[in-house]
């Protein structure tokens, strides 16, 4: 009875699966071998007319240069706001947590927009500060050599409200029974966050690092809208995913297309898979606490031996 339960719970997540996840990725196989003007055989060559891009090395650099930003970025200041958010006790905590949903809300094109408005000297609120560092015309902001530092900003604003929630939640499992004995034992609030919280929730900060480099790897949205809006052409091709779209849709090569995402999907899974048996993801937390000698000794009697 048990087992079939289970089947019927894990039946809908399954077909969801095969249906928008396997399939798709099956069809992109046999459509990355289809032939092309640019590659008349077909074949595996169409990963080579790719690598061979005279786009792809600069996408590759930018993808990569924006992912060692964003993600360490992200998981820093997730856990630190989150192990924040989780200290305070008072009746501020409610809206704390709603506050951090708000520019969860504010994505695509509305983003841009907002964006284009805070960095643009002549519209932004903060003109007169921009001015006054020597900032006075959008092209100062707007250039090639920004384009990763304000995409960095733009989706980190855009994911990290949602993921300080998902850890404040992770943080609300832990025993108060931990914390407790973690207090009596002479460790502070500082020692209780690094040494107790954060090993207890590593395993769903990985989960976030995963689908953080996931979605950064794909990155596709910001640069798009901005070469197609705000500043025609300034970020055409900039992203891996950009690239992929024009080889589809612009040069009508699939075949090509389809060879790029499955590169990006194959670097996905080898990351993922990295992250995951290279550290404990599958084993149960342990918390790394000893007891400060400093601490210990602050809390117990005078004239005690540790």
């Amino acid at each position: 009875m048990s087992a079939l339960s289970g089947s019927l719970m894990f039946a809908p997540y399954l077909i969801l699966l095969v249906a928008f996840g396997v399939v798709p990725v099956v069809m992109a196989f046999f459509t990355a071998l289809k032939p092309s003007m640019v590659n008349p055989a077909g074949g595996f060559l169409n990963y080579l007319v790719v690598i061979q891009d005279f786009r792809f090395l600069p996408a590759l650099t930018n993808v990569a240069t924006f992912l060692v930003i964003y993600v360490p970025l992200m998981v820093l200041v997730v856990a630190a706001m989150s192990l924040l958010l989780d200290a305070i006790r008072s009746r501020w905590t409610v809206p704390l947590r709603a506050a951090y949903i708000v520019p969860a809300s504010i994505s695509g094109a509305v983003a841009i927009l907002v964006w284009y408005f805070m960095l643009e000297p002549t519209y932004s609120p903060y003109g007169d500060l921009l001015r006054a560092v020597g900032i006075t015309e959008g092209s100062q902001i707007w250039n090639t050599g920004n384009l990763v530092w304000i995409f960095v900003l733009m989706a980190f604003f855009t994911g990290a409200g949602n993921w300080i929630i998902v850890q404040y939640g992770s943080l609300q499992s832990i025993s108060d029974d931990i914390l407790e004995a973690a207090r009596i034992d002479g460790a502070n609030a500082f020692q209780i966050g690094l040494q107790i919280k954060l090993p207890l929730i590593r395993r769903y900060l990985i989960y976030m690092s995963i689908l953080t480099f996931a979605a950064g790897l794909q990155i596709f949205v910001e640069p798009y809208l901005i070469s197609s809006t705000v500043y025609p052409g300034l970020a055409d091709n900039w992203s891996l995913n950009q690239l992929s779209y024009s080889f589809a849709f612009q040069s009508g090569n699939l075949g090509a297309s389809a060879a790029l995402s499955l590169m990006l999907l194959v670097i996905c899974i080898i990351a993922a898979l990295i992250a995951i048996f290279r550290t404990d993801f599958f084993e149960e937390a342990r918390p790394t606490t000893k007891r400060s000698k400093k601490a210990a000794r602050a809390a117990m009697p005078a004239g005690s031996a540790i």
